[in-house]
């Protein structure tokens, strides 16, 4: 069976902001963002295949279409292939518009899409509109099934090659996803590796603070914040929660913003002293919860709830530290 593989044309290209299945373009008859045709922009990218079988090796000069050739053995002498390029909207259901999906049927016109989508239009064809018998596409089936996408994220350091049918799936949980900055309207989108840079730049120094795994470290927290941004020695980003929860107190609680393989395994201790008597204490241990992004949404299996009486109304201290084990 032939086996294709896309790499991103454009080699230079900055990072993309978010996952490749949010820029899927719409049914509507309007010119794709990217379309230079009309605008004289740039020309819409292409993505580079690969199939199994060759020679030789050409390189296509536009990003626009399909760039065919053949590539010659590694070094194992079984590394053959044939290199092209072509437009990837090609490759999704003209219904959904997400990957074809195996089993295809196609129209007696030729029209394709997947057997889930065909499902829903009352045997009719949403092209040319005529009831239609559907047959399936082996042929196409098999291409599809062979194509193997590199993640949106390869500049960011993903190597996966994956499944094309499976790319929007795979860059949804992928490490190297970026994520959006916690702080209310900030608009960046970071990882792991980037965060302690653009905290330094772009945000005050009251709106983060830095720790050591294993080490316990005060922190003195307004009873009014939402949360405290913690960036860890290897810049994972956690958050310690607050949740007013009148009429009772506060809650307190740690979550690591985060995608893709958990390499590291998370815990925590929270514990807040009686401002009236240092010798009370409240103490938690739990683990970590990881979470894509903040919501606003707080852990309910795990939290330090602190009573109003046993703190300042203003101001809340709390010792905490965070420690990291690998994942088995």
């Amino acid at each position: 069976m032939a086996k294709f593989s896309f790499a991103d044309a454009d080699a230079d290209e900055d990072p993309p902001p978010a996952a490749a299945g949010s820029d899927k373009r719409k049914r509507d008859g309007s010119p794709a963002p990217d379309d230079g045709a009309a605008g004289g922009g740039p020309p819409p990218k292409a993505r580079r295949l690969e199939v199994a079988g060759g020679e030789r090796e050409e390189r296509a000069v536009a990003g626009c279409g399909r760039e065919v050739g053949r590539v010659g053995a590694g070094g194992d002498g079984n590394a053959m292939g044939i290199s092209m390029r072509i437009d990837p909207d090609l490759l999704d259901c003209s219904i959904c518009f997400e990957p074809l999906c195996p089993p295809l049927y196609q129209c007696q016109n030729g029209h394709v899409a997947c057997l889930s989508c065909w499902s829903m239009l009352s045997n009719k064809c949403h092209v040319c509109s005529h009831d239609a018998i559907f047959a399936r596409n082996i042929a196409l089936e098999k291409i599809v099934e062979s194509i193997k996408s590199s993640c949106a994220y390869a500049k960011w350091g993903c190597c996966e090659l994956v499944s094309y049918t499976q790319r929007n799936t795979h860059e949804e949980s992928c490490f190297f996803a970026p994520l959006m900055c916690p702080i209310p309207g900030c608009g960046y989108r970071g990882f792991t590796g980037r965060w302690s840079g653009h905290f330094l730049v772009d945000h005050h120094s009251a709106d983060f603070l830095h720790f050591v795994y294993g080490q316990s470290f005060e922190v003195n927290l307004e009873a009014s914040l939402p949360f405290l941004v913690l960036l860890g020695e290897d810049d994972h980003l956690f958050l310690l929660l607050n949740k007013n929860m009148t009429p009772f107190g506060h809650a307190f609680s740690v979550v690591c913003l985060r995608t893709g393989d958990l390499n590291w395994k998370f815990s925590y201790e929270i514990e807040a002293a009686s401002t009236r008597n240092p010798e009370n204490c409240m103490q938690l241990k739990a683990s970590v919860t990881n979470a894509k992004e903040w919501e606003g949404l707080h852990p309910t299996e795990s939290f330090l709830l602190v009573p109003y009486d046993f703190c300042s109304s203003t101001n809340i201290t709390l010792s905490v530290s965070v420690g990291r084990s690998a994942s088995v």
